[in-house]
C-alpha cells in the first residue's frame, strides 16, 4: 500500500517487533554502561553510539539475508523504522534522562519537601529507598513494588505525553526547516548511508581507511586501558600549554583533542558555521583575557547562554512566521472560510490538525500533571514559556550544524524564573514542582525532539512512509519508558545506586534537591543584573542573525555563538577547525566531485570510532567491568 505522494507506507508487525526486542536490550545496555560501570558515555554524543552499532549490526545481517536468505531480507524503511525506536529509546533510558530522573524520585531529603508534593509523585518512605541505594535487595517485594508503581506509572505518563508533544511540535517545523530552508541534518548522514546503499558504502576503499584509522587508535586505547603497558594514542585530550602570567592565564590551559567522530561528523556542515564555532570558542578565549586585564571576570555566562539559546529558538520562529501563520489558518479553518490556499500537509508525517490536537491535549496532560504536583498555573505556563524556545533551538542547531555535543547545563526554564520572579513570589510549591521536573532540562543532551525531526528527515530522504515509522516511534516511547523504569530499579536495587554503579546517580540527587534547599533556606528577589545579561545576549544573537541574513559576506553565523557559548565545547573546538580545514581544502582543490568522493572517508571515521566505542562497551557488559571510555 502507498500514501498519496507514493510513499511505501506499510506496517510491518515483525519488524515493530523485533523494535521491540531491541528497546529492552539496548535499555539495560545504556544503564549498565553509563550508569553501572560510566564506561563509553553511548548516549550523549549528538548521534548516539549505541543506536548506529544497533543499525550496523542489522545492516550487516541484512546484506547475509540479500544474499542468501532473499525471503527474510528487510526494506530500507525497516532498518530506519528499527534504528529510529532504539534512537527514541535511548532519548529516555540515557544517561542525561532517566539517569537524572531515577535519583530525584529515590532521594533521601525527600521527606524534607515532601509535604509540597502528592504522595505519588515520588519514595517517600526511607527504608524502601535503603536497597536502592545500597543493593544485594530486590525490587520484588511487596511494600518496594507498592512504593514504585505510583511513581512510576505517574511519571511515565508525564514522559509519554511530553515526547508526543513534542513530535507535535516537529511536523509544524518539518516543512519550513527541510524544504524550504533546506537545513543539512549532518546527523542524519551515517544512518542514511547504511541503509540507503550499504553495498556502495560497504566497498568503499575511502570508507575503509577512514574506519581503519579511528578503529585502530581506539582498538589501541582500549588495550592500553586494560593493560597499561601497551602504549596510548592521547586522541581524548591533552593540554599542549597554558600562560603563568596575567592576563593570559585567564584563558586557561589550552587543550585539543582529536574525536575522530566529532571531526567526520562536523566535514557535513556547512564551512561558515563550522567555522563560526571555533571562531567564537577563540573568541571567547580573548574575552577572558580582556576582561581579566581590567580586573574583572565574567561572572554571568550562565544569563549569556539563556539568552542566546532563547534568541536561537525565537530566530527560526520569525524567519517562518508565515509558513506558521498559515498553518494556523488552516488548524482553525480560518483560510478555507476566507477561501485562502492552504498548506498541502497530505505529504506530512501527519495531518496539521491531527499534530494540532495531539499538541493540545498533550499540552493539557502536563498542565494537569504539573497543577497536582503542587504547581500553580501561572508558573506552568511560564516553565514552557521558556522551555520551548530552548527546546526549538537545540532542535535548530541539530538540523543547522549537527553538532558532536550539545549541552545546556544549569540552563534551564526553573533557573531563568527565579532569576526574574525570586523565590518568594514563585513560592515553594512552585520550587518544589520546578525541581521534579529538573531532570528533564538539566542539560538538554539526548533530547528528543531532534531526534523525531531527523527520524522525518531520514523518511523524506529515502522516500518512504511515514506511518510504520509513527507507529514505531510511539511504541518505542511508551514501550521504552517503562521498560527502562524496569530495568533501573532491577539493577539498582542488586548492585546498588551509592554502592556499586559508578554513575552519577547518588550525585544527581544531590544536585537537584541542594539547589532546592538553596532556594528555600536562602530566598532570593529578582536578579536585574543577570536579567540585563540575559536579555543583552539575545540582542547579540538576534543581531548576529540579521548580520548573516543582510550581508552575504559576513561569515558569523550565530549558531557558532550559541552552540560555544555552552559548556562541553572546550575539548571539541579543535576537532571542529580540523574539520572546517580538511572541507575548505577540499572545496578548494577539487570543488563538490571532490567532496563527494571525500564523504566515504569521513563517514568511516564516525563509524570506526562507534564500532570500536561500542565494542569495548559490550565487552565491560559481558565481563561486568569497566572498560575504556572512547567519549567524554
Amino acid at each position: 500500500m502507498a500514501n498519496r505522494n507514493g510513499k511505501t507506507n506499510l506496517v510491518k508487525p515483525h519488524i515493530l517487533l523485533i523494535g521491540l526486542v531491541l528497546v529492552v536490550f539496548n535499555s539495560y545496555w545504556c544503564l549498565m554502561g553509563t550508569e553501572v560501570w560510566h564506561s563509553t558515555q553511548l548516549t550523549i554524543a549528538s548521534l548516539f553510539f549505541n543506536a548506529v552499532f544497533t543499525l550496523l549490526v542489522f545492516v550487516l545481517v541484512n546484506l547475509l539475508f540479500q544474499r542468501f536468505l532473499p525471503r527474510l531480507a528487510m526494506s530500507e524503511a525497516d532498518l530506519q523504522t528499527i534504528y529510529v525506536m532504539v534512537v527514541m529509546l535511548t532519548t529516555i533510558s540515557g544517561h542525561t534522562m532517566m539517569g537524572y530522573l531515577i535519583p530525584v524520585l529515590a532521594h533521601a531529603w525527600i521527606p524534607l519537601f515532601g509535604h509540597h508534593v502528592p504522595t505519588w509523585i515520588a519514595v517517600k518512605t526511607p527504608r524502601i529507598l535503603d536497597g536502592f541505594y545500597e543493593g544485594d535487595s530486590t525490587l520484588y517485594t511487596s511494600a518496594t513494588l507498592n512504593a514504585w508503581i505510583p511513581p512510576v506509572l505517574a511519571w511515565s505518563g508525564f514522559v509519554i505525553a511530553l515526547w508526543l508533544t513534542l513530535l507535535a511540535v516537529t511536523v509544524f517545523l518539518r516543512k519550513q526547516w527541510t524544504e524550504n530552508e533546506r537545513l543539512n541534518y549532518p546527523i542524519v548522514q551515517l544512518p542514511l548511508a547504511l541503509t540507503s546503499n550499504p553495498k556502495r558504502f560497504f566497498t568503499s576503499p575511502w570508507m575503509w581507511l577512514g574506519f581503519a584509522l579511528a578503529g585502530s587508535a581506539e582498538l589501541l586505547n582500549g588495550l592500553n586501558y586494560l593493560f597499561p603497558d601497551i602504549p596510548a594514542l592521547p586522541i581524548k585530550g591533552k593540554t599542549i600549554g597554558q600562560f603563568s602570567s596575567k592576563p593570559w592565564s585567564a584563558m586557561g590551559p589550552i587543550r585539543i583533542s582529536f574525536y575522530p567522530f566529532s571531526i567526520g561528523l562536523m566535514f557535513f556542515t556547512p564551512l561558515d558555521l563550522s567555522f563560526s564555532c571555533w571562531f567564537f570558542w577563540l573568541l571567547g578565549r580573548i574575552q577572558l583575557i580582556v576582561t581579566d586585564a581590567f580586573g574583572a571576570r565574567n561572572i554571568y555566562h550562565l544569563e549569556q547562554q539563556t539568552g542566546a539559546w532563547i534568541a536561537f529558538g525565537c530566530i527560526p520562529l520569525w524567519i517562518g512566521r508565515r509558513h506558521y501563520g498559515r498553518i494556523l489558518r488552516k488548524v482553525f479553518g480560518i483560510a478555507q472560510r476566507r477561501g485562502e490556499p492552504a498548506p498541502d500537509d497530505s505529504r506530512e508525517p501527519m495531518r496539521y490538525r491531527t499534530a494540532a490536537g495531539l499538541f493540545t491535549v498533550g499540552m493539557l496532560c502536563l498542565f494537569f500533571f504539573c497543577y497536582q504536583m503542587g504547581m500553580t498555573f501561572w508558573a506552568i505556563g511560564l516553565f514552557f514559556l521558556f522551555y520551548f524556545p530552548l527546546v526549538i533551538g537545540i532542535t535548530r542547531i541539530r538540523a543547522e550544524i549537527g553538532p558532536p555535543l550539545h549541552q545546556l547545563i544549569f540552563v534551564d526554564p526553573g533557573r531563568t524564573m527565579v532569576l526574574a520572579l525570586g523565590t518568594r513570589r514563585l513560592g515553594a510549591g512552585n520550587l518544589t514542582g520546578l525541581t521534579f521536573l529538573y531532570p528533564f532540562v538539566r542539560c538538554f543532551r539526548a533530547h528528543p525532539t531532534p531526534s523525531e525531526l531527523e527520524a522525518f528527515r531520514l523518511a523524506e530522504r529515502s522516500q518512504i512512509g511515514y506511518r510504520q515509522l509513527l507507529i514505531g516511534m510511539i511504541l518505542a516511547i511508551v514501550f521504552g519508558i517503562l521498560i527502562t523504569f524496569w530495568a533501573y530499579l532491577h539493577v539498582l536495587y542488586d548492585m546498588g545506586a551509592g554502592s556499586k554503579a559508578r554513575g552519577w546517580i547518588v550525585y544527581m540527587g544531590w544536585e537537584t534537591f541542594n539547589r532546592l534547599q538553596t532556594w528555600l533556606v536562602s530566598p532570593r528577589e529578582t536578579s536585574v543584573p543577570e536579567l540585563g545579561v540575559i536579555s543583552g545576549s539575545f540582542l547579540f544573537t538576534i543581531c548576529l542573525m540579521m548580520m548573516k541574513i543582510r550581508f552575504l559576506w559576513w561569515p558569523l553565523h550565530p549558531g557558532g555563538y550559541v552552540l560555544v557559548s555552552g559548556t562541553g565545547m572546550g575539548g571539541l573546538w579543535f576537532p571542529i577547525f580540523l574539520s572546517w580545514l580538511a572541507k575548505a581544502i577540499v572545496l578548494k582543490i577539487g570543488g563538490v566531485k571532490l567532496y563527494r568522493q571525500a564523504v566515504p572517508f569521513f563517514l568511516g571515521l564516525i563509524l570506526g570510532d562507534y564500532t570500536l566505542g561500542c565494542v569495548w562497551s559490550l565487552i565491560g557488559l559481558v565481563l561486568e567491568m569497566p572498560t575504556y571510555i572512547v567519549w567524554h
